[in-house]
């Protein structure tokens, strides 16, 4: 859902945690053609004055922003089948209605403010809006954000970053900003960053001192973060086939039993579950973005003594997100990382950063990045997501010059399995070739970087970091060869779809109708990466223009892999051939062109 993979168990099971609650279902609707959304129904314990703002608020502290509902529908009792079950096909859609807030209603006061209040009613199928209320705390979500700012653009002649709405979610917040825009030149950035270098700073408490460094080279017991991602799934994989340690993996459930289950599904999702394993994987129920991973003071101690090793991969990943949106998974989750890798005793980190941290300077042709280049020497990535793991990979370095023993791995675009080609279908890259095949053209300039297959980057990771010369250096893992885009398109004219260059005002042309109107198309959630300014969040044209200008290093990687069969294979006709059959095996694409993806 919206590009994240939302357990409603989960979702239900947090809301039976709340006092007031007795009981809870979640599920996805689509009331709207093209809008599926989140609804949760609620029927709350006798005598309990239950309001859909403490719902919201006590939801807040559990889950994501990503896993919230967007309605809420009070009710006495749930409709039963008659299994006694609760049967929702017969839960009611939720009025449309403005739903009891905090802020008092106020009807707007300005033309400005009765369109906003307008649009905004009609994106998120409200009969009215106050210029008080937060448009996330109504219902809205990120990708609902492209639909309002298209709107935007027509109504009002003013093209705003998308970072706007985070930082004025009112209707009057963000008329103010449209007036401010509308006054200001093109170029005026109206937007608050954030100084990302003072937020590299990591807890003085995490430290080495007093405690002894063991060597461990074969570990009992594993620490992973982030095992239901792509690559942490393959990861996780790995490790059970490269050593014969228990892996801890934490992971958001209700239970531990409910955990076990979420891990397997994403495991045979990609075609790598083994029961003959499964005893050694123990999931650790937490949340990243929360301290000590939600774990009391006791459990957070009992697992610093147990686990012998760490490899950090966990991370929200959200490319139209703000920093301050993503701070608390991907920067004071690696904290938490780092606190646990250093109480009772030391244990080595291995942490997945993002090749994306280095951006290139401007006016500069070719640069080489040497794995052990310094951040600093760079100017700071452009985008939340970037800058997130731009500061949590200073925070591992802070830790490694304090005596933790680290190792840093940089991957490039991770792709699906050379053999299997099983895929991760939220993967910019896979959204981005089918939503172009559904539109029939790519642009001209080339947004297709290089690829390396998750079997190669998992195996080349989990092999390097049981290396013990591996320690305090960084890997950059990745394919430096880079995609033909000959190959790319003859492959994919050889399955039946035509495909043109346009140019890219042309393209973006074709995404804005995309916005307004076709909420379920594949290319639907990378719209803001293309169509945002320069100064919030970044286009991928930029991204891949930075990629293309460094070239980067892989000294230590191939140095460290020499004697092994792990090495990355060429993507040639062979290994694109994979990927497409799967798509089509599996129907993301069928053999009529037309694209089995739905996206809310």
């Amino acid at each position: 859902l919206r590009g994240f993979r939302i357990e409603l168990g989960e979702i239900e099971a947090t809301l039976r945690q709340c006092p007031l609650v007795r009981q809870a279902v979640v599920v996805a609707r689509e009331d709207l053609v093209g809008d599926r959304r989140l609804v949760a129904y609620i029927v709350a314990k006798l005598d309990a004055n239950l309001t859909q703002t403490e719902l919201r608020s006590f939801l807040k502290q559990h889950l994501p922003e990503y896993m919230l509902p967007s309605a809420f529908v009070l009710m006495d009792t749930l409709p039963l089948t008659s299994n006694g079950k609760v049967d929702r096909r017969a839960l009611p859609a939720p009025e449309q209605t403005r739903p009891d807030l905090e802020e008092t209603f106020v009807a707007p006061r300005t033309p400005a403010e009765g369109i906003l209040a307008q649009i905004w009613a009609n994106i998120l199928g409200l009969e009215n809006v106050g210029i008080h209320d937060n448009f996330f705390e109504l219902g809205g979500h990120s990708l609902l954000i492209v639909q309002l700012f298209a709107r935007l653009r027509s109504a009002f002649q003013v093209d705003l970053p998308f970072q706007t709405l985070f930082d004025a979610p009112t209707v009057a917040t963000l008329a103010e900003r449209l007036e401010t825009a509308r006054q200001a030149s093109s170029s005026a950035n109206v937007t608050h960053s954030t100084d990302i270098k003072a937020e590299a700073v990591l807890d003085p408490a995490i430290n080495c001192e007093g405690k002894q460094i063991e060597e461990i080279t074969n570990p009992a017991c594993i620490f992973l973060t982030g095992a239901t991602g792509f690559l942490g799934a393959f990861l996780l994989d790995e490790l059970l086939q490269q050593t014969g340690a228990d892996i801890y993996c934490l992971v958001r459930a209700a239970n531990a039993e409910e955990g076990k289950q979420k891990l397997r599904r994403v495991l045979e999702s990609y075609l790598i579950w083994n029961e003959s394993q499964s005893s050694r994987i123990i999931p650790v129920v937490g949340d990243l973005s929360q301290p000590l991973f939600g774990l009391s003071q006791v459990q957070f101690t009992a697992l610093a003594r147990k686990i012998d090793v760490i490899y950090h991969n966990g991370a929200w990943v959200h490319h139209a997100s703000p920093y301050s949106t993503l701070k608390a998974a991907n920067v004071l989750g690696t904290q938490e990382v780092l606190r646990l890798a250093s109480q009772i005793k030391i244990k080595p980190v291995h942490f997945i950063s993002t090749i994306s941290v280095f951006s290139a300077p401007i006016g500069t042709g070719v640069k080489l990045v040497c794995e052990e280049s310094n951040l600093d020497d760079y100017p700071i990535p452009e985008g939340g997501y970037t800058q997130s793991k731009w500061v949590a990979e200073k925070l591992v370095t802070i830790a490694r010059d304090r005596g933790l023993p680290v190792c840093i791995y940089r991957p490039g675009r991770i792709s699906g399995h050379s053999k299997t080609g099983a895929f991760n279908p939220n993967d910019f890259f896979y959204r981005l070739l089918i939503g172009c095949i559904q539109l029939g053209s790519v642009p001209e300039r080339e947004f297709f970087d290089s690829l390396a297959p998750v079997d190669y980057a998992s195996k080349a990771i989990v092999y390097l970091s049981r290396q013990k010369e591996s320690l305090g250096k960084a890997f950059h893992v990745l394919n430096q060869e880079p995609l033909n885009l000959k190959i790319l398109f003859k492959v994919v004219r050889s399955f039946g779809y035509p495909l043109q260059q346009v140019s890219d005002e042309e393209w973006q042309l074709e995404l804005m109708k995309i916005a307004e109107s076709f909420p379920n198309h594949p290319l639907y959630p990378l719209i803001p990466l293309f169509t945002l300014k320069k100064g919030s969040v970044p286009s991928s044209k930029t991204q891949i223009s930075n990629l293309v200008a460094l070239k980067f290093d892989c000294s230590n990687t191939q140095q460290g892999l020499i004697g092994t069969s792990i090495v990355c294979p060429p993507t040639d006709e062979k290994l694109l051939t994979t990927y497409f059959s799967h798509l089509i095996g599996n129907k993301f694409v069928s053999a009529s062109k037309a694209i089995d993806i739905t996206v809310i």
